[in-house]
């Protein structure tokens, strides 16, 4: 941490201390599963298939070769270990029970390692680090997308519109929902869409969210809902004025914009 924070250059401290051989970063990763784990090699196999996106049970299967039984042992103890995790979509009255889930790399450098490190090693291996790097850079926004619907779960957790009780993420089939919070006994519900990208949210944003909403089975006749967007790179006059009137909280990178 201190290597990252002092320096201003990010790229360059990824080059020297993560994509260089002979740092200790370089080899953390397998270091780590190797001391925790019997058979790593089957273990990378999958973390590797998470970290290319593969995220439901299926794809995972056939990403890896291994029967579902196994696979399933397999997850089971990278859950025990916290370096991955199974999500269900947050409405879901018998989560344990649901056949939505899908599967995530838990830890954001061991999915880091296994995308550029461990899936570059050739390049690695053979001294072009800065063909590995420009990899990185041209990957690395849809990346933080993804890492950003997480800090936006911890953002409600600490900075809810309403008192919530469960957050999380929804899906059904093609269509999904970043961020959703709900109370079971106030009936609020919360919808928030993260937009991780160098433009600006507008109202098209905001509206295919509200769109999204009538989807969400869940006390559809008594609950009240409240809206929430996240903005790397801000938002439009015309969605500031639209939060305003709709008393909607908007957040630009990690800060919420004060009406």
């Amino acid at each position: 941490l201190k290597h990252f924070l002092d320096n201003k250059n990010i790229w360059r401290v990824v080059k020297e201390n993560i994509l260089a051989k002979e740092q200790f970063l370089y080899e953390e990763v397998e270091f780590l599963l190797r001391e925790e784990l019997r058979e790593p090699r089957n273990y990378f196999s999958i973390l590797l298939a998470m970290s290319q996106g593969k995220r439901k049970l299926g794809e995972i299967i056939n990403a890896t070769g291994f029967d579902k039984s196994t696979l399933s042992s397999y997850l089971s103890i990278l859950n025990n270990l916290r370096l991955t995790e199974k999500e269900v979509p947050i409405t879901e009255k018998y989560p344990e029970k649901s056949r939505k889930g899908l599967y995530r790399i838990a830890d954001p450098f061991v999915e880091f390692w296994f995308r550029f490190v461990f899936n570059e090693k050739r390049l690695l291996e053979t001294g072009q680090p800065d063909k590995a790097l420009k990899k990185i850079k041209q990957a690395i926004d849809e990346l933080m997308g993804r890492h950003y619907e997480v800090f936006a779960r911890e953002y409600l957790k600490y900075h809810p519109p309403v008192p919530l009780q469960f957050i999380g993420k929804w899906w059904d089939r093609n269509q999904e929902i970043d961020v959703l919070g709900i109370n079971e006994e106030t009936r609020d519900i919360v919808f928030a869409e993260c937009k991780w990208s160098n433009k600006p949210v507008g109202t098209n944003i905001y509206e295919d969210l509200k769109a999204k909403t009538v989807l969400v089975d869940w006390h559809n006749d008594e609950r009240k809902e409240h809206f929430v967007l996240f903005s790397k790179a801000g938002f439009t006059e015309d969605m500031k004025k639209r939060a305003k009137k709709e008393k909607m909280i908007l957040v630009e990178k990690d800060k919420e914009i004060k009406k």
